[in-house]
């Protein structure tokens, strides 16, 4: 089992980032084995002591653990963490468009793939994860991101329209297509597709499909629902409409997708509510 401690960041910082997640364990000859099913958002992981392993679905071949990654949005059940012996990580889980707000670094590239955070960030984050792993308290670590990501903040272009666009394309329920939100924010449809792939990583199609399926997921493990009545509050067309993309994006029908998400698993993390602020 692994122990899972989690936070928010602090208010100015909600708007881009969900949660860190600090996840430790002392396996020994244990194995726990973790799908990594669609989700939206980039994710900074830091390894403190050992690492996953990384195992493709179907060609099962590995990808190379880094102590820093920058793992990008997902858009199917691609891979699955292997989890053994002593393992020590502490992970930024970003909003959609939170990554490439702070950053400037265009998503896309990172999404279906995992990125060695070094060469991608730069000297500055491999300073954060030495100082992270000098502190010996998560609230100590929290802080210590608290006032990284602070300064980052002071780059943001809150006037961008296209930010408040794509998030409305994740607020399920909101029965609003791409061409209204577009049509609302003041930008063309092209725009929007253009600009959703280098902010969020994925098209808006895509992004208003998974915040579904992550919003069906969210309803299962916070309320006692059926699966019927999770499709009409997650807007489905149907109920079969609702197990094609479970299929597609969980790699199997709801209830055994269900089965194979632990509480400790961090797509439950993902998967929270959004930040709804304006």
């Amino acid at each position: 089992m692994l122990n899972v401690q989690s936070a928010s960041p602090e208010s100015a910082l909600r708007p881009f980032i969900r949660a860190y997640v600090q996840r430790e364990a002392r396996l020994g000859v244990q194995e726990l084995v973790e799908p990594v099913v669609a989700r939206l958002g980039v994710m900074l992981e830091f390894e403190f002591a050992g690492s996953y392993e990384v195992r493709n679905y179907g060609s099962e071949t590995l990808e190379d653990p880094n102590e820093i990654s920058v793992i990008g949005p997902q858009g199917w059940r691609r891979s699955r963490l292997i989890i053994r012996g002593h393992i020590e990580s502490l992970v930024i889980m970003f909003q959609p468009c939170g990554f490439h707000a702070l950053f400037g670094v265009p998503t896309a590239p990172l999404s279906n793939a995992g990125t060695e955070g070094h060469s991608l960030l730069g000297p500055s984050v491999s300073q954060l994860h030495e100082r992270l792993g000098n502190l010996r308290t998560f609230s100590e670590r929290v802080n210590a991101l608290d006032a990284y990501f602070s300064r980052q903040v002071a780059r943001v272009n809150f006037a961008d329209p296209v930010y408040r666009a794509l998030h409305l394309l994740t607020v399920t329920g909101s029965g609003l297509k791409v061409a209204d939100v577009a049509r609302q924010m003041g930008v063309n449809v092209r725009q929007l597709e253009r600009r959703s792939l280098a902010y969020a990583g994925v098209s808006p199609k895509a992004l208003s499909r998974i915040s579904r399926f992550s919003h069906a997921l969210r309803l299962r493990a916070e309320r006692s629902m059926s699966w019927t009545q999770i499709a009409h509050a997650a807007q489905y067309h149907d109920h079969m409409h609702m197990i094609r993309d479970f299929r597609e994006l969980a790699g199997e029908a709801p209830t055994s997708a269900i089965q194979e998400i632990a509480p400790e698993h961090l797509i439950h993390f993902a998967r929270n509510r959004l930040f709804d602020g304006n």
